[in-house]
């Protein structure tokens, strides 16, 4: 696209189809806004930290057939104060 090397952005911004907003952004800094974005990191502690590694990991590979239903039940049973909603973030630590 070389318009932008000939053309004001307010032309630029005409014949390719966009707002002006758009197209002094892009004058500014012509990365896709993908390339700029930071990857998200976690907004809180993690909730199983020490517990996943030490006593989730372990189990599946002695016995490989529980499910991960199963393996939290233990690890409520052993540790009362887990939350009954972090059974979807230890299903998916497990399939990963």
């Amino acid at each position: 696209m070389t318009f932008h090397r000939i053309d004001s952005p307010i032309a630029l911004a005409v014949k390719v189809t966009f707002s002006t907003a758009t197209a002094y952004r892009l004058q500014n800094d012509p990365r896709l806004p993908s390339q700029t974005a930071t990857p998200r990191t976690r907004r809180r502690p993690d909730p199983l930290a020490g517990l996943f590694e030490e006593e989730a990991v372990p189990l599946p590979e002695a016995a490989p057939g529980p499910r991960p239903v199963a393996l939290f039940e233990g690890l409520r049973r052993r540790h009362p104060e887990l939350e009954h909603g972090l059974r979807r973030t230890l299903e998916s630590r497990v399939r990963a």
